[in-house]
């Protein structure tokens, strides 16, 4: 029984096409030229939050297309914490892997079918399990081993439709490599809130 996404009701074909045309864009709105000006030159500004969840301590990510994909969701930009960056990550990647995996079900046929499915199926019960964890405030191993876990089940995925000779399909492929932008950004919020978290309090703070 295929998985509801409760927590993001964007209509799963919108966003399988949203996502393709962001993987797909080959232009950088991070680096946007900008018209020169007289001023003295300033400070470079403070980069947004969700820049953090590109440039961190989990495994290497594209960062530029990190960047494209988290600056042109609302959720993920108006962040306010790391707490709310972490989970909007998350919640962003249980509907991107819930829409493909529609998507897979009403295309593929055959052990690709299945291999896929239930990858997809794996990914969205390891981003809620990290999910519920984050909401709690429990940024500790199993919380980061949810979201890096996830990677070996897109892996698994895509090497299924190699094995089977599946054409090259673009909503599956881009769905799949979405799966890590969103896993391994939260997996480095997490992991930043798991050290602030474990800082020893001042004496002074008392």
């Amino acid at each position: 029984m295929p998985h509801s996404n409760s927590i993001i009701s964007f209509p799963t074909h919108l966003f399988t096409s949203f996502i393709m045309f962001i993987i797909s864009t080959s232009i950088s709105l991070i680096q946007c030229s900008r018209p020169p000006t007289m001023a003295p030159a300033l400070a470079p500004p403070t980069p947004p939050l969700f820049h953090k969840a590109c440039c961190n301590s989990c495994l290497p990510l594209d960062t530029e297309l990190c960047l494209r994909i988290l600056e042109s969701i609302p959720k993920v930009v108006s962040a306010k914490d790391l707490d709310s960056l972490a989970m909007a990550s998350i919640e962003v990647g249980i509907s991107n892997s819930t829409s493909t995996r529609t998507h897979i079900e009403a295309t593929l046929n055959g052990k690709a079918l299945d291999v896929c499915k239930n990858a997809h199926d794996r990914v969205i019960d390891q981003f809620s399990a990290a999910l519920q964890e984050v909401k709690i405030h429990l940024y500790d191993d199993p919380s980061l081993a949810f979201l890096e876990g996830s990677m070996d089940y897109v892996e698994i995925c895509d090497k299924a439709l190699a094995k089977q000779k599946v054409g090259e399909d673009d909503v599956i492929s881009r769905g799949n490599k979405a799966v890590p932008i969103f896993g391994l950004s939260a997996c480095g919020i997490v992991r930043e809130l798991e050290d602030l978290n474990n800082v020893a309090p001042s004496p002074y703070d008392y």
